[in-house]
């Protein structure tokens, strides 16, 4: 019996530390590739804990098998860390030479009511006013006619603070109702740009912006989602050990859905990366990847950049406000030569997308 259970302590111990390995694949290898692995990205979070739990086990036992998961999470530390911290850095003292940005995905502020709160879209307005970026990203950015505070010309009165804007529609009609992403910003803007994806309603933008005689290049993007509706998630919610006809159906075409999305994504986070490469100033890239810190995505995306989560941020990160919640898909990545501090989560359920911010001394040296 001792031998069994030996045995069987090997084989968890071995099939777990492979999955953990096998989860950080997706971070080097295309989904167009090799779809299927994306899906494992999902699972690092949970796999790498449960190693951790594993290894626990095997000290209090002292166990020679503790080498086995220590030897896995030491080589998966480095994405541990896009996922968790511990404490992040933040400012003593007051510093004038900080900026801040923040990335928001407001889901149309609310256009359709989903969050059944009163008094929308006006505590968006609010809520920003009372956050007071320097620069704002804004996914999802939506105006119209139709309803009191979408207006147009109301939403950049309400936003007031901001001198700058930069929007672009991917969806617009004679009617002002249109849907895209913005950048606000208290500092000139100089340059603007767009990037289109075929076959998608989701994109990309940069705004050259002169912070006191620095100018830098601020990417706001908001990636292809999968796409779920209320249905995908029911069937989530059923599962069971033995599936339904209709439940097979259904996790068909959740699986469909994600494959799509991410191949979509692949190649998006392709072209933006080639654009911060050979951007001619420094940058800052914010967003809505859609996607988790253990993805092709999220490698592309943040190149040599750093990650404001990273360098100041605590605890999991989380930023999807939705029934699959503690995924952080929302970014905000910056130059080498800036620091970064304080960055912040706001637990407000406006949207199904928490807004994240950071303050960021584009100068350390002085």
């Amino acid at each position: 019996m001792k031998r069994l259970f030996k045995s069987i302590s090997f084989f968890i111990t071995l099939v777990s530390a492979i999955l953990l390995l096998v989860s950080v694949v997706p971070v080097y290898l295309s989904p167009g590739k090799i779809y299927i692995l994306a899906l494992l990205g999902f699972l690092f979070p949970a796999l790498w804990l449960f190693n951790l739990l594993i290894l626990g086990v095997h000290v209090v036992r002292k166990s020679f098998y503790f080498f086995i998961p220590l030897l896995v999470l030491v080589l998966t530390w480095n994405h541990w860390e896009n996922v968790f911290q511990v404490k992040g850095k933040s400012l003593s003292q007051e510093n004038q030479n900080t900026i801040k940005v923040m990335t928001f995905n407001v889901r149309m502020f609310d256009f359709y009511r989903f969050s059944q709160l009163p008094d929308m879209p006006f505590l968006f307005y609010d809520f920003i006013g009372k956050a007071n970026p320097d620069i704002l990203c804004v996914q999802e950015f939506f105006t119209s006619k139709r309803k009191d505070g979408y207006d147009p010309n109301f939403v950049r009165v309400r936003l007031g603070q901001f001198d700058y804007a930069h929007v672009e529609y991917r969806d617009y009609s004679g009617q002002n109702i249109g849907y895209g992403i913005a950048t606000f910003s208290k500092y000139p803007i100089i340059n603007k740009g767009k990037l289109n994806f075929s076959e998608s309603k989701n994109m990309a933008i940069f705004s050259d912006i002169n912070i006191d005689g620095k100018v830098v290049r601020v990417f706001n993007n908001h990636l292809e989602s999968i796409g779920f509706q209320s249905q995908d998630f029911n069937v989530i919610d059923s599962l069971t050990i033995e599936l339904g006809p209709r439940q097979k159906d259904g996790l068909k075409e959740i699986v469909r859905k994600m494959v799509r999305a991410f191949k979509q994504r692949s190649s998006q986070a392709e072209r933006i990366s080639n654009h911060v490469t050979n951007s001619p100033y420094p940058v800052i890239v914010c967003g809505d990847f859609n996607d988790t810190p253990i993805s092709y995505v999220y490698r592309k995306m943040r190149g040599n950049l750093k990650d404001a989560f990273r360098e100041s941020g605590t605890g999991f990160g989380g930023t999807y406000n939705g029934r699959l919640p503690s995924l952080r898909i929302d970014y905000i990545f910056h130059d080498q030569e800036f620091e970064s501090y304080g960055f912040e989560k706001y637990r407000i359920d406006f949207s199904d997308h928490f807004p994240i911010s950071t303050l960021l001394i584009l100068d350390p040296k002085k």
